[in-house]
Parts: C-alpha cells; sequence; structure tokens
C-alpha cells in the first residue's frame, strides 16, 4: 500500500452539498473493490467500539469537468478509477442509473468526481500540481 496512492478529484464549481455527496459515494465504492483500505474495528479503553477507517490519507482535489474527463481517460486503465456523473446525479436509484448509463454516450458524460487508487507516482502525474478542495 506503500507504493500507491488515493485521491478524488472533484468539479470545483458543484455546491458544497453535490460536493460531500460526490466524495461520499466515491470513497464508498472505491472502500467495495479495496477493502484492505479499511482499517478494523478498534475497541477504547471503555470497552466502546470504533469501527475500522480508511488506512490512507484521502487529499480531494479540485478540478475541472473536462479536466476530469481527461484524467479519467489518461488514468482508468492502469488504476482503479471510480466515476460520478451527471447521469448518476439525476436518477433515483441504480436500476435507473444503469439504464440511463447504458443509454448514453461517452461524450454526452459529465463528470462530477473521480476517485483514484493505484501507483503513487502515475497518479502524482496527472494529479500533482492540482490544489486542494476548499
Amino acid at each position: 500500500m506503500e507504493s500507491n496512492k488515493c485521491v478524488l478529484v472533484i468539479d470545483k464549481e458543484l455546491s458544497l452539498g453535490v460536493i460531500a455527496n460526490t466524495a461520499a459515494v466515491l470513497t464508498l465504492s472505491l472502500g467495495k473493490v479495496h477493502p484492505e483500505l479499511v482499517g478494523e474495528s478498534i475497541i477504547n479503553r471503555d470497552g466502546g467500539e470504533h469501527l475500522g477507517i480508511t488506512r490512507i490519507p484521502i487529499p480531494i482535489l479540485a478540478s475541472s469537468s473536462d479536466e476530469i474527463k481527461i484524467i479519467r481517460d489518461k488514468l482508468q486503465p492502469v488504476t482503479t478509477l471510480v466515476d460520478f456523473s451527471n447521469v448518476a446525479k439525476g436518477t433515483k436509484n441504480y436500476q435507473e442509473y444503469s439504464s440511463a448509463i447504458a443509454g448514453t454516450e461517452a461524450k454526452d458524460i459529465e463528470y462530477l468526481g473521480i476517485a483514484v487508487y493505484g501507483d503513487k507516482k502515475v497518479i502524482a502525474k496527472y494529479t500533482g500540481n492540482m490544489r486542494l478542495m476548499r
């Protein structure tokens, strides 16, 4: 895991609520694919359980939708990449999303954000100069 890195790249023009929702969806989905990123539950001194949280830092980087699409196209073949798009945003459940994304051409997808996990050097090549979301 030390040679790997995880980042979220989210459209900086989105509202705060949509940014938060995008980050939640992306990280939950990435955790399903890479459960080793989540630590084991911990018991505190008084016996209370604290469910495991992420073992690694996950910076949230600010970008534009157009830049996200470019980064997605470059990193998808060589990393684990989860995307969240305008197609998902407009649906009420996974079945609607599945139908909608299946019927959408790639050129019509506008990405709200991506989660990327993989080789640190590869990810840094495309995201190293990006600013943190503020």
